[in-house]
């Protein structure tokens, strides 16, 4: 089985080809479904609200809920980025539902996440912290500990990245293995398989990248 994402076409930018991947497309396609359904619930507002504004009024709660639960008061400005980030990656986990295969099974896009993540969650802390806090944070609870406290951040995106990428492989990789070996049964047998490793799954990694990227952002700005 291919683990690379298949290139469809290539553009040439500077003399220098980009390869334009199946999950690149995926994204787009994506990107494009989510601003129709934005514009589609976000129009005519009402202070009575419809049904379709109860539930887009319903996914903001959740959200804020989420920030305010895990990340407290001060953190509401991050409510549109958590927001973003779990719809983002809820539509390309579960696009296998439509036989689409995830583009977070390509580590290139699990890796373009984890690093959205990391300077986040470093760039909040230098804010909040100040350039003085932040070097304090390295060489806590004593200055021996410095090597072990710069690997730990230059290990986070790593973690993130890989966290999320293995999860969604493995599922797609037995997912298709059931399909190959099932023969004419391959119609009815991998409908629970779907159900745990896109839709079960699929949503518990989104909650957890949601939720380490809360959490290490609060913890970052939290040195003394």
């Amino acid at each position: 089985m291919d683990l690379n994402a298949k290139t469809l076409f290539s553009l040439n930018v500077g003399g220098h080809n980009i390869n334009i991947t199946s999950s690149i497309v995926t994204q787009w396609v994506i990107m494009v479904i989510i601003a129709i359904l934005v514009l589609a619930f976000t129009s005519n507002l009402r202070k009575v609200p419809s049904k379709k504004q109860s539930v887009l009024e319903m996914l903001v709660n959740l959200f804020t809920g989420l920030v305010k639960e895990n990340m407290g008061e001060e953190f509401m400005g991050f409510v549109p980025f958590i927001g973003t980030m779990g719809i983002f990656l809820f539509f390309l986990n579960l696009s296998a539902l439509v036989g689409v295969e995830p583009s977070t099974k390509d580590i290139n896009v699990t890796a373009g996440f984890a690093l959205i993540s990391f300077v986040v969650i470093n760039v909040t802390a230098f804010r909040k912290v100040g350039i003085g806090g932040y070097g304090k944070e390295l060489i806590t609870p004593y200055a021996l500990m410095f090597p072990m406290n710069l690997l730990e951040k230059i290990t986070l995106p790593i973690s993130l990245c890989l966290r999320l990428f293995c999860n969604m492989l493995v599922g797609s990789i037995l997912i298709g293995l059931i399909y190959k070996y099932m023969g004419h049964f391959a119609f009815i047998v991998p409908v629970p398989f779907h159900m745990f490793f896109d839709m079960f799954d699929g949503v518990i990694q989104v909650y957890i990248f949601m939720m380490l990227t809360m959490l290490y952002t609060k913890m970052g700005s939290e040195a003394e």
